[in-house]
C-alpha cells in the first residue's frame, strides 16, 4: 500500500477537531455509499463465481457506468460528457467480451475498461489530457489502487461524524487502525516465520476465523469496499490551482527532468542507431521485396525457415525504438539531432513494420494463422500509430496530446480486434491453408481458441470429410467446447451459436 496515498485520503480528515462536514459533502458520501453498497452486491450475483465474458458481466459494467453519470450530474456538462464518452467505451468492451469467447479478446476488453476507468480516474483528478506527462500518468496509475482500496474510509469517516454524537473520535480510532492494520500485518508475518509456536498460534486464529466467519458475506463486503472505490474513481476531486498551473505549462513528456545530454553525447547515441537501423533496413529492401527467389538466395534460408523468422523480433525492435524515443524526449538533449535522427529512426522503424507484414504473410502462406501473430499485429499496429504520433508532436517540440493520443490508439486496436472476432479469422484462414495445401486440419489448436471457431470448423469439416468421420469428431469435440450456461448470467453469444451447430449437427448424426 502507498503511504502516501494513504495519507492523502487520511488528511482530509486529520484530527478529532475538524469542522463537520458540511451537507453537500454529507449527501455526496451517501450516494456513494448506497450505491457502492448495490454495485457490490450486484458485481456478487452477477459476476462473482461465473463464467468469464458472460451477460452478467455486461449487465453490471452498465449499471456501474450509469452509477457513475449519476453521482457526477451536478458537474459541469462538459466532464459529464466526456463522462458518458468514458462510459460507453467500457460498456463497449463489456459487449465484445459477452460476443467473444476467445481468451486472447477477452483479456484485452478487460484491459481496455481498465484504461477507460484510469482515464476517468486521471480527470477526475483536475488533469487535462493534452498535457499528460509520464509523472503524472505514473502516478495516477500508482494512486489507483490506493483510491479504489481507500475510497470507502473518507466517505464512511463523513457519514459517521454527521450522524452520531462523538463522531469524530470514533473516526481518530478508525484512522489509527486503518494506519496500524498494515504494520501489524507486516510484523505478524515476520514473527510467524521467526517462530514456530508463534507460527501455530496464528494458525490456529486463523482456523478459528475461518470457522466463525461466514464466506458469503465477507465477499459481498469485500466487493463493496471494491465497487465503492471504482464508482469514486468518477467523481471530479478539488483542483488546486497551482497543479493546474504546473499542468497548463507542461511541453515535455517529463518536466523538471534534470538529466542533460550535450551535443556530442546526442550525437553518439542516436548518430549509432540511426546509422545501425538504415543498414538493416537497406539490406532489408535489397531481397526481402525483390521477390522470393532472391530472398532465398540472399538470406541462405528457405522460404519456410525464413517466414518463421524475424516478425516478433522486430516487433520487439519497434517498441524497444518508441521507449528510447520517449526517454531521450524526457531529458534534456541537442534538440536539433535529437529531432532530425529521431525522424529517422521513426522512418526506418516505419520501414520495418512493413517487413514484419510481408514476413508474417509469408507465414500465413506456409502454415497459417496463429492467434499470437494477430494480438502482436494489432501491437505493431499500434506502435505504428503511436510513432506517428510522436513524429507529429513530440519531434516538433511540443508533447500536448501524445500521450493521451497513444493510450486512446491502444484502446481504438483493442476494440478493433474485438470487433472483428480474430479467432474465427484465424479458423478461416487455417482452414482454407489446409485445403489448398491438402494437409492436416489443427483441430486441437483451433479448439483452444473457444467457441468462436466451431461454426466454421463444423461447417468445414461437414463439407470436407465423411459423414462418419464428420460424427466422431462432433461427438468427440462436443464436450470440449460446449458449456451448458442455463444461468442467464453465464449467457454468451459465442457460445450459444456453438451449441446450436452442435445440436444441429447431433441430430443427423
Amino acid at each position: 500500500m502507498n503511504m502516501n496515498s494513504l495519507q492523502q485520503y487520511t488528511s482530509h480528515h486529520t484530527s478529532a477537531f475538524s469542522p463537520a462536514p458540511d451537507q453537500t459533502q454529507l449527501t455526496s458520501s451517501m450516494n456513494l455509499l448506497m450505491l457502492g453498497t448495490a454495485s457490490g452486491m450486484l458485481l456478487h450475483w452477477l459476476v462473482w463465481d461465473r463464467i468469464g465474458g458472460s451477460l452478467g458481466m455486461f449487465v453490471w459494467t452498465v449499471l456501474s457506468c450509469a452509477a457513475m453519470l449519476w453521482l457526477n450530474r451536478h458537474q459541469n456538462k462538459g466532464w459529464r460528457l466526456e463522462l458518458l464518452g468514458w462510459s460507453t467505451v467500457m460498456a463497449s468492451a463489456a459487449l465484445l467480451a459477452m460476443l467473444r469467447d476467445a481468451d486472447q479478446v477477452m483479456l484485452l476488453m478487460f484491459l481496455v475498461m481498465l484504461l477507460s476507468l484510469g482515464m476517468m480516474f486521471y480527470r477526475s483528478r483536475g488533469e487535462l489530457l493534452a498535457n499528460a506527462t509520464l509523472p503524472r500518468v505514473f502516478m495516477t496509475a500508482l494512486s489507483l489502487p490506493a483510491r479504489i482500496l481507500l475510497s470507502i474510509f473518507p466517505a464512511l469517516d463523513t457519514v459517521i461524524k454527521s450522524s452520531w454524537r462523538g463522531g469524530s473520535q470514533i473516526s481518530a480510532v478508525f484512522r489509527g487502525v486503518l494506519l496500524a492494520a498494515p504494520l501489524l500485518f507486516v510484523f505478524v508475518l515476520l514473527f510467524a516465520s521467526a517462530d514456530a509456536v508463534f507460527n501455530q498460534q496464528l494458525q490456529r486464529i486463523g482456523d478459528l476465523v475461518n470457522a466463525l466467519t461466514p464466506t458469503t458475506p465477507l465477499i459481498t463486503l469485500i466487493l463493496i469496499v471494491l465497487a465503492t472505490g471504482l464508482l469514486s474513481c468518477s467523481v471530479m476531486q478539488t483542483v488546486h490551482s497551482s497543479d493546474v498551473s504546473v499542468n497548463d505549462q507542461s511541453q515535455q513528456l517529463w518536466p523538471g527532468m534534470r538529466v542533460t545530454l550535450g551535443q556530442t553525447e546526442t550525437a553518439i547515441l542516436m548518430g549509432s542507431l540511426a546509422l545501425l537501423f538504415t543498414t538493416f533496413v537497406i539490406l532489408q529492401t535489397s531481397y526481402l521485396f525483390g521477390g522470393r527467389e532472391l530472398l532465398e538466395v540472399r538470406s541462405g534460408l528457405t522460404l519456410a525457415d525464413y517466414a518463421r523468422r524475424g516478425f516478433f523480433e522486430l516487433l520487439v525492435v519497434a517498441a524497444l525504438t518508441m521507449g528510447v524515443l520517449m526517454a531521450l524526449a524526457s531529458v534534456h538533449c541537442h534538440q536539433g539531432l535529437f529531432r532530425r535522427l529521431g525522424a529517422v529512426l521513426i522512418v526506418c522503424v516505419l520501414i520495418m513494420l512493413l517487413s514484419s507484414i510481408y514476413r508474417l504473410n509469408l507465414y500465413v502462406e506456409q502454415f497459417g494463422l496463429t492467434m499470437a501473430r494477430v494480438v502482436a499485429l494489432t501491437v505493431m499496429l499500434w506502435l505504428g500509430i503511436s510513432l506517428l504520433g510522436f513524429a507529429a508532436t513530440v519531434l516538433r517540440g511540443n508533447s500536448r496530446g501524445f500521450l493521451a493520443g497513444m493510450v486512446i490508439s491502444g484502446m481504438a486496436c483493442c476494440l478493433l480486434l474485438g470487433v472483428i472476432n480474430p479467432a474465427r479469422t484465424v479458423a478461416i484462414i487455417n482452414i482454407n491453408h489446409a485445403l489448398s495445401q491438402n494437409s492436416r486440419l489443427d483441430l486441437d489448436y483451433l479448439s483452444s481458441l473457444g467457441a468462436d471457431v466451431v461454426p466454421e470448423v463444423l461447417n468445414s469439416l461437414s463439407e470436407a470429410t465423411a459423414p462418419d468421420y464428420f460424427c466422431r469428431v462432433v461427438i468427440g469435440t462436443y464436450s470440449r467446447w460446449y458449456n451448458d450456461a442455463r444461468d442467464w448470467r453465464d449467457w454468451n453469444a459465442a457460445r450459444a451459436a456453438a451449441h446450436q451447430r452442435f445440436m444441429a449437427h447431433l441430430e443427423t448424426c
